[in-house]
């Protein structure tokens, strides 16, 4: 494994050096690749029937489950201030989302009533819930109120 890892990344600086012989940015591949372009890797893990034992009912965090459904106009609105909240929350909160069409059971189990829901569980029980959209202020407000934790 580690050899295959410096072998990626003695690669990515090849191509890289190779891309900046026309004096232009070293760091952009031959493909047009750059750091500054990648995808940034979501903050919200998705969870599903099979794994929200252990990610959410087992975690040793408080953690906020953001019930979304896919190309949903409330839920895309939502998106990046669930991503952002995740961001600015670790060590306090853990975030994670669950997709509705596909998770069903998780739906009716905990009384989801509408997307975007929002499903806050402290040692492995849903202490309460929410729905629809709201700012990352009013998300925070509420997490720290159930969480009984100063509200800035």
């Amino acid at each position: 494994m580690k050899e295959a890892v410096i072998g990626f990344i003695i690669a990515l600086v090849t191509s890289c050096i190779l891309a900046g012989n026309d004096g232009g940015n070293p760091l952009i591949s031959p493909t047009g690749w750059t750091f500054a372009n990648a995808p940034a890797p979501d903050a919200v893990t998705e969870v599903n029937a099979g794994t929200f034992q252990g990610e959410v009912l087992d975690s040793g965090l408080p953690v906020m489950v953001e019930f979304y459904k896919e190309n949903d106009a409330h839920c895309l609105t939502m998106k990046p201030i669930v991503s952002k909240l995740a961001n600015d929350s670790q060590g306090y909160v853990r975030v994670v989302k669950v997709n509705v069409d596909t998770n069903q059971a998780l739906v009716e189990r905990y009384d989801v009533e509408g997307v975007p829901g929002y499903v806050l569980f402290k040692e492995g029980k849903a202490i309460n819930g929410v729905k629809g959209e709201m700012s990352q202020t009013d998300l925070t407000k509420w997490i720290k109120r159930e969480l009984d934790m100063p509200v800035d």
